[in-house]
């Protein structure tokens, strides 16, 4: 345990399984944090600047591998993003054998025990671009047509981006409340109106309470700020082009990728699932 401001951080590890002896490092909203649980050992001040000081030497670390298909892959099993994992071995004859693979990232780093391993990343962009090729090759549409469709993905999208916000609404107020709940518990045990202990069992079960509607936040505006970022890509008078430049292309590039392609996904069979933007609009001529 670490004491920071008079306060005990605890749960910064969990074991991954009864079964194995691994153990993950938790995630900083899954910390379970009591405050002012003892007289704290420097002033916040003197904190705050050590903290400057050290976060002055952090550096960027620079990613020594990419793939276009990055960040569009998904495990099929639990829903979790694939993480993408490259190998490398100097053979004899001095040439390098390099693999590049996803994984799911819930396996990747010990979070859970998912059955789905790994895939090649050769394996999903042959099935990618054999795919892709072979939807849009069915696509032939009038500007009239196409605008149509367009005109029905904002109006969707649009629709979709107020349901989120309600609901983001909702738990903010919903945030508001244990929070406040948390502080009226505090001054509860200043005032001793409840021992320690209750507090403790209160707070820890309130600090889970508010960890939990804080990861559903920043999910959903996460989710907004794709929604948008997807509006300013795609433009109708544009698709044609993409279509015609994607069969064209030698190599798979990611920004006609972006405008393609939703999601990817892959089972512990390694049977691959790609969900295309334009095949939400049966109008599109998809089969």
């Amino acid at each position: 345990m670490k004491f920071i401001f008079g306060s005990v951080v605890g749960r910064k590890f969990q074991k991954v399984s009864h079964k194995i002896a691994k153990v993950r490092c938790t995630k900083k909203e899954e910390h379970i944090v009591l405050e002012n649980m003892h007289e704290p050992i420097i002033d916040i001040e003197t904190w705050n600047k050590a903290q400057e000081k050290l976060n002055g030497y952090t550096k960027t670390k620079d990613r020594k591998y990419d793939h276009p298909l990055k960040g569009f892959v998904y495990c099929m099993e639990c829903g979790n993003k694939a993480t993408l994992r490259c190998r490398e071995e100097k053979r004899k004859n001095g040439t390098v054998w390099r693999a590049t693979y996803f994984i799911c990232s819930k396996r990747n780093n010990y979070s859970g025990l998912c059955d789905c391993k790994q895939i090649s990343a050769n394996l999903i962009e042959k099935a990618v671009n054999e795919t892709i090729k072979d939807e849009i090759k069915k696509i032939d549409l009038s500007e009239k047509e196409i605008k149509q469709i367009y005109e029905q993905a904002e109006k969707e999208a649009k629709s979709k981006s107020n349901l989120l916000q309600t609901k983001l609404q909702e738990l903010n107020q919903t945030l508001k409340n244990i929070e406040n709940t948390i502080e009226e518990i505090y001054q509860d045990k200043i005032n001793k109106i409840i021992q320690i202990e209750d507090f403790k069992t209160v707070y820890e079960k309130k600090q889970k309470e508010r960890n939990k509607i804080l990861k559903e936040i920043k999910e959903i505006e996460k989710g907004l700020e794709e929604k948008n970022q997807k509006s300013q890509k795609v433009n109708f008078k544009e698709i044609k082009q993409i279509a015609n430049e994607f069969l064209k292309m030698e190599k798979t590039n990611k920004m006609i990728l972006e405008k393609l392609i939703e999601k990817i996904e892959f089972d512990k069979e390694k049977n691959i699932k790609i969900k295309f933007i334009f095949q939400k609009y049966p109008n599109a001529g998809m089969k």
